[in-house]
């Protein structure tokens, strides 16, 4: 009977989602709470709908961390208390302003609205950081251009507005309302970091985005209001309400436990879309200055400065490192990481360029995974480029400091040993082969596999060429393919006595 009751429990709760009986609860009470005047729906009813939203969310959010089980849960508590503040923030300004009557501004109400914003935004930094541990700076340099932009913009239209317009209200009430879109540049300077890091996007990174686009925008609008015309509720009222809804579906959602993978790239691609904002962004300075000129207006000139000298030292900074990543993608192979065959090659004519003026010499080693194509057949290029990613990763911690290690092929890789002897190169040869074949490697989820590799030796000799070397070596490789495989062969071997 147990067991009976506990799958009727089971199918119920995969055809009836946690997330998605939030969802349909969560906005029923929106609607009732923007349709509700209309139908004669008293105002304390509606006040109470509003703070249920607000509260719902915050429990949504550590309901769904027990749920799902992340492994940044401590983003998702900081997410979590960011929200809770809020909503008490929200009661309290009802109670003051709506009950007692009150005039006295700011609140404590409007405190907590503060301390929201910092709360999520370290929330949303420990989340990146689990994302990407590196701290891409391709990402961090083009969140701090849009910051840049949006930040003169506010000065310019929010913020400046606001601070006149509280004038003679007392340090307080002026320093509270310039406040507000502070913060709301804060968590737009942390969300832009989260939108353009590398990472994984499942449905949970798109509703916590929408969540945070939600809030902002309806920040931005309500300070626009307040410059403008007048707050009076209604469509703004329904723009936080979403933001709670998606943030509290989102963490709901069982892919919000692979919000805090590590990300497998560097950085993500630069898109146009990318490229635009950016753009856009660098263009805010000269495009605030002649809208105010057109005004007749002021014209902000120290900040106006400021930020173009920002801008341009940003964008300098950016052109900077894409010519150094452009350089280092040109030498360096984008799956495992080791040299390419070109630097390879480079390096070689280097060291034999070396050996005719100073004497010496060196010694080239190339090695080929033994039945490669049968891996990709049966695991797929997946289990291929992991394969290819492990063995990399065996020669590099076999080599010698100094030595060059390349990805001469597919799935053929090549070393080359500065000052090396014939002795050096079959002792390393050997160790590298042992390390490959000593321990089997996870070709997936489930599986390993014990991968071995054949290996060729050559080292210059006297009247020959890098180009006779690396043929050499070559011929060495295939002689031991021929052989049986899982073995190294020198060229010396090969020559006849």
């Amino acid at each position: 009977m147990s067991t009976s009751s506990a799958a009727r429990r089971g199918a119920i709760a995969r055809q009836f989602p946690a997330w998605a009986v939030y969802a349909v609860l969560v906005f029923s009470l929106i609607t009732i709470y923007l349709g509700g005047p209309q139908v004669g729906v008293e105002s304390s009813a509606l006040e109470l709908g509003y703070a249920a939203v607000a509260f719902s969310a915050a429990f949504a959010v550590v309901l769904g961390v027990r749920r799902n089980r992340p492994g940044a849960r401590a983003a998702w508590y900081l997410i979590a208390a960011g929200q809770f503040v809020f909503a008490v923030g929200d009661v309290l300004y009802v109670i003051q302003y709506g009950y007692l009557a009150s005039e006295t501004y700011p609140g404590v109400g409007e405190y907590l609205y503060l301390l929201s914003y910092p709360l999520t935004a370290l929330g949303l930094i420990v989340l990146v950081r689990r994302r990407t541990p590196a701290w891409q700076l391709p990402s961090f340099l083009d969140a701090a251009i849009l910051a840049t932009g949006a930040g003169l913009l506010f000065w310019v239209y929010l913020i400046t507005p606001l601070r006149v317009g509280s004038e003679g209200y007392g340090l307080a009430y002026t320093t509270v309302t310039v406040s507000y879109p502070l913060a709301d540049l804060l968590l737009l300077t942390v969300a832009t970091f989260l939108v353009l890091g590398a990472g994984v996007r499942p449905v949970a990174y798109y509703l916590l985005v929408a969540s945070l686009a939600a809030n902002l925008l309806t920040d931005v609008g309500y300070s626009v209001l307040l410059v403008f015309v007048a707050y009076d509720g209604g469509w703004i009222d329904g723009g936080w309400l979403l933001a709670y809804a998606l943030l509290g579906i989102g963490a709901l959602h069982p892919s919000m436990r692979r919000l805090d993978e590590r990300s497998p790239v560097a950085a993500p691609d630069s898109t146009w879309g990318r490229l635009a904002a950016l753009a856009v962004a660098s263009l805010a300075a000269p495009t605030v200055l002649a809208v105010q000129y057109g005004r007749g207006d002021d014209m902000h000139v120290p900040v106006v400065v400021a930020c173009s000298v920002l801008l341009f030292l940003l964008v300098l900074a950016r052109m900077a490192l894409l010519v150094q990543v452009q350089r280092r993608e040109a030498i360096t192979d984008a799956l495992t990481g080791l040299h390419t065959r070109r630097f390879f090659e480079a390096s070689l004519r280097v060291e034999a360029e070396r050996a005719r003026r100073h004497g010496g010499g060196f010694g080239v080693l190339l090695f080929d995974v033994d039945h490669f194509k049968s891996v990709n057949d049966t695991y797929g290029h997946p289990g291929g480029d992991r394969v290819l990613c492990e063995v990399a990763r065996r020669l590099r911690e076999s080599a010698r400091t100094g030595d060059i290690v390349a990805r001469y092929g597919g799935e053929e890789f090549g070393i080359l040993m500065p000052g090396a002897a014939e002795a050096d190169l079959a002792e390393l040869a050997e160790r590298i082969r042992a390390a490959v074949a000593g321990v089997p490697i996870a070709v997936d989820s489930r599986s390993v596999l014990t991968v071995t590799v054949s290996g060729g030796t050559a080292t210059l000799t006297e009247g020959t060429s890098d180009d006779d070397v690396v043929l050499a070596a070559d011929r060495a490789l295939y002689a031991a393919k021929h052989a049986g495989r899982n073995r190294i062969v020198g060229a010396r071997a090969l020559q006849p006595v």
